[in-house]
């Protein structure tokens, strides 16, 4: 991990519909990974949230478009449901989009 940033009043929110309404989903984190180039990784930490279905599909939505885009970057999307799965959320999103080569 380069550095991280709690996401708050900070703008960053992606949207998602629920019931064909519009809605802002505000991720918890944004970690920045030691890669080249660096990686973002939007980190969710939460226990129980009946949404969190809906506002994970919605994440990786945005990630997928963000990355195909290719202008910001690369994005991932984890969640966390205890601090110390935090650790193993960053290895996973490392081990996934650097690939075998490492």
């Amino acid at each position: 991990m380069d550095a991280f940033v709690k996401n708050q009043s900070l703008g960053f929110a992606i949207p998602y519909l629920y019931n064909g309404e519009a809605h802002d989903y505000i991720p918890d984190f944004i970690v920045r990974l030691k890669t080249d180039p660096p990686i973002h990784l939007i980190l969710e930490t939460k226990g129980f949230d009946p949404l969190q279905g809906v506002k994970a599909q919605a994440a990786q939505r945005w990630v997928d478009a963000v990355n195909a885009d290719g202008t910001y970057g690369r994005w991932a999307y984890a969640v966390a449901r205890k601090p110390e799965e935090v650790r193993k959320r960053v290895e996973e999103t490392l081990a996934t989009v650097e690939g075998p080569e490492g």
